[in-house]
């Protein structure tokens, strides 16, 4: 079997520690590039603006807040399988 499909390559336009602006070749337009202990940091700190928001009295605020906690979660768990699978060991403040 033969992929004709060309190579995705990636372009770093802004080593910026912590949020390197990074433009992969299969995309429109450049991604930021946030390390896993900042992104398991960002998730740990929604989750607790979450604990403490009262979804009775802040019903709007609760669900934008608790779509940004799945989202964050998400990346993290894409980011941990990838780790794993490629036999990186990964930072989970624990």
């Amino acid at each position: 079997m033969h992929d004709d499909t060309p190579p995705i390559t990636a372009e770093v336009l802004d080593p910026v520690v912590n949020c390197a602006i990074v433009k992969l070749s299969s995309r429109a337009f450049p991604g930021v590039l946030l390390q896993g202990d900042t992104l398991y940091t960002m998730y740990c700190r929604a989750q607790h603006a979450l604990a403490g928001l009262d979804p009775a009295t802040h019903e709007d605020e609760h669900d934008t807040l608790a779509d940004l906690v799945e989202h964050l979660g998400e990346c993290l768990g894409v980011y941990e399988r990838t780790l794993a699978r490629c036999g990186y060991s990964y930072y989970t403040g624990a």
